[in-house]
Formats: structure tokens, C-alpha cells, sequence
């Protein structure tokens, strides 16, 4: 049997934290190091999530060369733009999973224009790779840090991969649940205006546009991205319309992602049949020639966040992928 591996979580307390923590204990492979929060240090987890009362596990404020020190692995679990010192601080001393923005774009330049703040490290940039197993499976397994995808971004580029390179346009709604907006509330997200509504945001300014146009091999003029908040919890649930170019060859999406576990090639998609779950369920249908339309789903939370990540650790070192992910069955009803 492989070395068990010590896993940290810095920044435990929001719901992508927590969703990792729920997958890292029931990893075979894996021992908690340490629960990182700089506003909950030095409490039992179960003090500030009842639900996880029955974990002899406590929330500290240790220093992040102690934390690197002592993990295989680390997950960064931090707000967007914060997550840069951190990973530059632990750089070299432990493999790094990061679940911000900070590291996904390899261009500086992009990183501000979409996020408003310089780089402070480019450098780092060049040496992340891009956390999308499907796509980048052979670069995550030698990667000392990995750049989980947005949620959006990773359906997306799920979603229009058999036609990358051959797309003229696309426009793709896409409606996601409440806690893709994080822990925090706020306007948009208070339940009693959210749980009847829906509304679009970011209408074609949404911060993943860089990594959907980068996978799809098109220019940001050739798309346009209608995020929307919907009256549900979990999950994004997507509907693009494809148009490629007159000659396109296109490859079947069933044979493409034939050896990806978590990808399901469906006649039809339903939010709810993943819902708890690593897998993304794709829909691929031709409306005329040169026509498609492609829908898909996944658990913004799991394979849009926590899910994903944990695959990109068993890559990382050597396990099987689906190691501890494939027994999280969709929760139905």
C-alpha cells in the first residue's frame, strides 16, 4: 500500500474548506496535518460547525513554513488575491493545491485586467499547472503546484472541448447556486431574494472568461458568457450554444472523454444527478450542421472545487484518480 500522506487545509472555515475536509477524511490515503484560520484559531472544529462534532480536529493559526513543513500536500483553500504570498511562501517546501484564482492564468497581464491587482509573483505563474485532470492529466502528475479551475471555467471547457479549435461562436447561460458566492452574505445571495430569482451578473466580464477562451482555442469576441444566480444551493447547470467552423472534424465527445471517470457523456442532464458528487455530466446535440447544442452539470463545490482538487492530489502522487471520490454517489433525491 502507498504512503499515507499528511494533508493540510489553510483556510478551512469557508464551504470549499469544508467541503475538502469532508472528502480528506475519507481518503484510505490520507491523515490530517493541520486545519488552518486566522479568525478561528485554537478551536475544535465541531465548536464552529456542529455537523462536524463527532472530529477530534482543532482550527489553528500555525505559521505556513510549520504547516509546509509537516504536509505532502497542502490545499489553499484563501480568497482570491491572497493566496499569492502563501503560495510563494511554501514554494519548493510541500506540493501546493491552490483553489483561488491566483495561479490559474499564466499571463500577468490577464491576471490583473480580470482581477483589478498586479501579480506579485509572474514568476510563480509559469511553474503552476492548470488543475483541469481531463486536459492537463500528465502535467498535474509532475506538478509541484497545481491551480484548481474556476467552476464555471471547468464546465465550460468540459463542456466545448471536442470543439476546440473549430468554434466561429459561442454563447452559453450558465446558472449557478448560492454557494458558489462563498460564506459571506451578501446582497445578491440572502436567501429570501435568491430562493425566487434569478438574475445574470457578469454578463461577459465574468473573471473565468481567460480559462473557458483559453481551452476553447477562441478570442473573447467569439463568446458570450451569461452567468446567473438561481434559487438553489449546490451546482451549475449550463446550456451553450456551439457554431464551428463549415469543414470541422470533430472528434465524438463519448470517445473523447472515454478514459475520464468523472465525466459522463449523457443523452440528457439533471442538476440533481450530481449533486454531491465528482462527476460532470455532459448532453451533445446537433441541431444542423455546424449547429450544437451542449449542456452540462456539476456540483460547484465538489468537481468545481473540493472534488477536483482531491483528484488532482491522487495525480500528484501517483494514485489512483479516483481514489476516495468515486464512492461519493450522487445525492438523489
Amino acid at each position: 500500500m502507498a504512503q499515507r500522506l499528511k494533508a493540510s487545509i489553510v483556510g478551512v472555515t469557508g464551504y470549499t474548506g469544508l467541503e475538502l475536509l469532508r472528502m480528506l477524511i475519507a481518503h484510505p490515503q490520507v491523515d490530517i496535518a493541520y486545519l488552518t484560520s486566522r479568525q478561528n484559531p485554537n478551536t475544535p472544529i465541531g465548536d464552529l460547525y456542529p455537523h462536524l462534532s463527532h472530529l477530534k480536529l482543532n482550527v489553528t493559526d500555525t505559521d505556513h513554513e510549520t504547516v509546509a513543513k509537516e504536509s505532502d500536500v497542502v490545499f489553499l483553500a484563501l480568497p482570491h488575491k491572497t493566496a499569492q504570498d502563501t503560495v510563494a511562501a511554501m514554494h519548493g517546501k510541500t506540493k501546493i493545491i491552490d483553489m483561488s484564482a491566483d495561479f490559474r492564468l499564466d499571463d500577468a497581464k490577464t491576471y490583473e485586467k480580470y482581477y483589478a491587482t498586479p501579480h506579485v509573483y509572474p514568476d510563480l505563474l509559469k511553474e503552476a499547472v492548470y488543475g483541469a485532470p481531463e486536459i492537463y492529466r500528465e502535467q498535474i502528475k509532475k506538478a509541484g503546484i497545481v491551480a484548481n479551475p474556476g467552476c464555471f471555467a471547468l464546465l465550460a471547457q468540459l463542456m466545448l472541448l471536442p470543439y476546440a479549435g473549430q468554434i466561429e461562436s459561442v454563447d452559453i447561460m450558465a446558472i449557478t447556486g448560492s454557494s458558489g458566492s462563498g460564506k459571506s452574505p451578501g446582497e445578491g445571495t440572502h436567501h429570501p431574494v435568491r430562493n425566487h430569482n434569478l438574475k445574470s451578473y457578469n454578463i461577459n466580464i465574468h473573471r473565468h472568461i481567460p480559462e473557458i477562451i483559453r481551452t476553447a482555442k477562441i478570442t473573447e469576441a467569439q463568446l458570450n458568457f451569461v452567468p446567473t444566480s438561481g434559487p438553489f444551493t449546490r451546482g451549475i447547470f449550463a446550456t451553450a450554444f456551439v457554431r464551428t467552423k463549415a469543414d470541422a472534424a470533430l472528434p465524438c465527445a463519448a470517445d473523447l472523454y472515454e478514459s475520464h471517470p468523472f465525466v459522463r457523456v449523457m443523452e440528457d442532464v439533471a442538476l440533481a444527478n450530481t449533486i454531491g458528487s465528482n462527476f460532470c455530466d455532459l448532453s451533445y446535440k446537433k441541431v444542423s450542421d455546424g449547429n450544437f447544442i451542449v449542456q452540462g452539470a456539476l456540483d460547484n463545490l465538489v468537481k468545481g472545487a473540493a472534488g477536483c482538487a482531491v483528484q488532482n492530489m491522487n495525480l500528484m502522487f501517483g494514485l489512483e484518480e479516483t481514489l476516495g471520490l468515486s464512492v461519493l454517489a450522487p445525492v438523489y433525491p
